[in-house]
């Protein structure tokens, strides 16, 4: 049994470590470029992040993770969400839940987008008005460091 605590004890301690080192919870990338400042690891996902809305799916900024789509970024960045895919199938970006931001209208067609800036940590739910549940999408916006 003692064995197996300190398997997890360890475990703790390694994961503690990584996330005073400063690095991105979400598509943490060392090779991105990054300004100069107190916490870099964090200045890469700082700015306009863009979430890409496909044939009914939101695909992740930084995982490449769809459905549901979850992206983690600074406070004061702004997410956009671009709509790539083919046709002319409707989409839209409803904020969902208790921590809400302003939701866009329904837009349809390959290059329309609809952009947001977070001010106010916490964690956002979305999905798509049109879809439902079957298009969903997280933003975690972390606090100042």
């Amino acid at each position: 049994m003692l064995g197996r605590n300190a398997t997890i004890l360890v475990a703790v301690l390694v994961t503690i470590a990584g996330c005073r080192s400063g690095t991105a919870p979400y598509g943490s990338d060392p090779s991105a470029p990054v300004g100069a400042g107190a916490n870099p690891g964090f200045e890469w996902i700082r700015g306009t992040n863009t979430v890409t809305v496909g044939n009914n799916v939101f695909t992740s900024a930084y995982t490449g993770t769809a459905h549901p789509a979850v992206d983690t970024v600074a406070l004061t960045s702004t997410m956009t969400w671009k709509w790539t895919g083919t046709g002319l199938v409707a989409h839209s970006v409803q904020s969902i839940g208790a921590t809400t931001f302003p939701s866009s209208g329904i837009l349809v067609g390959e290059g329309t987008s609809y952009s947001v800036q977070f001010t106010t940590p916490g964690t956002y739910q979305y999905d798509c008005v049109v879809h439902g549940q079957a298009m969903t999408g997280t933003i975690v916006v972390l606090p100042e460091q």
